[in-house]
């Protein structure tokens, strides 16, 4: 009697480019780009180890060429650092962005295989019949690569305003918010709120803080849950290091 054959669809990036970007965030906090064994950079990014799952986040980050290195450590890439570092309207950043999304050659085989718009049907059938993916797989993959597009394509081209950076005069200041007012601290790590945040939009807060050189505007959902106030800390860590760093403080 021959041996059961199981079947798995060809290795694919089980995330897309953003939360790549979100998972490398962690690991380039916590240790910057230190050579870390594999279950420590399963650890910084909310694993209890190396299992199954974080197995498959950490090869996805490493297609698209965030992370590197094998069984023994793993770093965080200069690609990632032109990311994580750079400001958003950045060419070297935009054009690590694109990079990114274009080490995944699934997704170069889709954009050969088909040119211009394209619905996810016709990409769910040439992943199952053309690359022997199964039907669950497939629809990941689909969602991956229509998460990592649309961040590529909404980059500006050369020349081009960033969406981030609009240009001088065409956004109306904002005076329905309170002003949150703060310590000009050189880690911004003493920040006295006044009034309470303001409520913007359905199911948004947002919180002003006035610095002597503007005011830095932060945007959030009003439910966060504890996972992504952790998460927040991260990204602002990573915030606080390039702030630091443009400041010229050591």
């Amino acid at each position: 009697m021959k041996p059961l054959k199981v079947l798995r669809s060809p290795r694919y990036p089980v995330i897309s480019l953003p939360e790549a970007i979100d998972r490398v965030a962690k690991v380039y906090a916590a240790d910057h780009r230190n050579k870390i064994p594999k279950a420590l950079v399963a650890e910084h990014m909310g694993y209890q180890g190396l299992n199954g799952k974080s197995l498959g986040i950490i090869s996805a980050i490493a297609k698209y060429g965030l992370l590197e290195g094998g069984v023994n450590s793993m770093w965080v890439t200069p690609l990632a650092v032109d990311i994580l570092e750079r400001e958003s309207s950045d060419p070297e950043r935009l054009q690590a962005l694109r990079t990114a999304a274009g080490n995944v050659e699934l997704y170069n085989d889709i954009d050969e295989q088909f040119s211009g718009k394209v619905s996810d049907q016709a990409i769910r059938s040439y992943l199952i019949t053309k690359r022997s993916f199964l039907p669950e797989s497939a629809e990941r993959l689909i969602r991956s690569y229509r998460e990592t597009k649309e961040l590529v394509e909404g980059l500006p081209r050369e020349g081009e305003p960033s969406f981030n950076e609009p240009e001088p005069g065409t956004m109306a200041p904002d005076t329905s918010a309170p002003v949150l007012s703060a310590n000009l601290h050189p880690d911004w790590s003493k920040v006295t709120v006044v009034p309470p945040e303001a409520v913007f939009g359905a199911g948004q807060r947002r919180a002003v803080f006035d610095l002597s050189e503007g005011e830095v505007v932060i945007t959030y959902p009003a439910d966060l849950s504890p996972e992504s106030v952790s998460d927040l800390q991260d990204y602002l860590a990573v915030f606080m290091k390039k702030a630091r760093r443009e400041a010229g403080i050591r």
